[in-house]
């Protein structure tokens, strides 16, 4: 499935291999010494391949599955084509997330993609710090006292600005801009992303608005991910916070002084207006939006288009517009929905 030039497999490896690097469990001991030499879709995977399964919607394709073997919780074990090898797990997303890493570990690092860096002068170098096996495409700007970890990477035309603090193992991926930041270790920043510029402060009035000054900064802690076109801006007065283990999906819109808690997942074009507050684990869905000087309480799951107008408590399914718990939301549509046949 995937292109030689592009990806580099460190396989093969035995199904028994695979096995316990999930901590997980064979069908069949027999199928133990199987070699498999990559992962596919249960679509297109060969019969040297391993794929997953986890989703009754793709209960066909498995049941066409040409896969070697396949990644399945015990309780869909039946639905695999007989003779199918198994490789059962209680969480076979998360098994088939590890299988991928362990194949292609390349991907997990942040400088395989090029080796044509800058070559900064001595006299250059006096001005900001870069730590050991940085690299730093050519047409990348790092800005006077700035700070870049061991083997972080910065892409081509990527502005780090002055003072800007970012940790070790990072990627800063092309035309993003960073200004205002203290960044953590093993974080992701994907191309055109910019983070730190000023936050949306105005006075209004009718005689005109005035620009109140941005003096906090943006703080993205470890192990954070941050998509494509992603915008977070610094706080007024306070620092703006991507908590640790944080996912942010591409367009995403973070404004200033929220503070997002660890592992929160945001999908594409979230936009969180000023000062809210997603304590951890949030999911939030496609095109989900806050209003702001809220908060939203752990574990919350919103769906994708929902407007929260208030605070949430912890642990709770929300949707629609105003916010409203999901099992109201589904019987008020369903109720419209006989309202419009009569």
């Amino acid at each position: 499935m995937n292109e030689k030039r592009f990806f580099e497999n460190s396989g093969p490896y035995t199904l028994k291999k695979l096995s316990d690097h999930i901590s997980g469990k064979l069908d069949s001991l027999k199928n133990s010494e199987i070699i498999i030499k990559g992962i596919a879709s249960l679509k297109n995977a060969k019969s040297n391949e391993i794929s997953f399964f986890s989703n009754l919607t793709y209960k066909k394709d498995l049941q066409e599955s040409n896969a070697g073997a396949c990644i399945i919780n015990n309780d869909y074990a039946d639905l695999a084509p007989k003779g199918m090898p198994l490789l059962l797990c209680d969480d076979p997303y998360m098994g088939f997330a590890l299988i991928s890493q362990k194949f292609y570990p390349q991907e997990m690092n942040v400088n395989y993609l090029t080796k044509i860096k800058n070559d900064f002068s001595k006299e250059t170098l006096d001005h900001f710090s870069l730590g050991e096996g940085v690299i730093v495409e050519i047409g990348a700007v790092i800005g006077k006292n700035a700070s870049i970890g061991d083997s972080s990477f910065v892409g081509s035309n990527a502005v780090v600005g002055s003072d800007v603090v970012i940790g070790k193992n990072c990627y800063i991926g092309s035309n993003v801009s960073i200004t205002h930041s203290s960044i953590g270790n093993n974080v992701k920043i994907h191309n055109g992303s910019s983070i730190g510029q000023d936050g949306f402060g105005f006075a209004m009035s009718s005689s005109g608005h005035q620009k109140i000054p941005q003096l906090g900064l943006v703080e993205i802690h470890d192990d954070v991910e941050i998509g494509a076109n992603c915008t977070i801006d610094r706080g007024t007065a306070e620092n703006t916070i991507i908590g640790k283990g944080t996912k942010l999906d591409n367009l995403v819109h973070i404004a200033h002084n929220c503070k997002i808690g660890q592992n929160c997942i945001l999908t594409g074009m979230v936009g969180l207006a000023g000062s809210t507050v997603l304590e951890d684990f949030v999911v939030m869905g496609a095109k989900s939006g806050a209003v702001g000087h809220l908060t939203i309480g752990k574990g919350s799951q919103i769906a994708a288009k929902t407007g929260v107008t208030k605070s949430l408590p912890p642990g709770q399914k929300w949707a629609g517009w105003p916010v409203k718990k999901m099992d109201l939301w589904k019987k008020e549509l369903i109720a419209m929905k006989k309202l419009l046949k009569k």
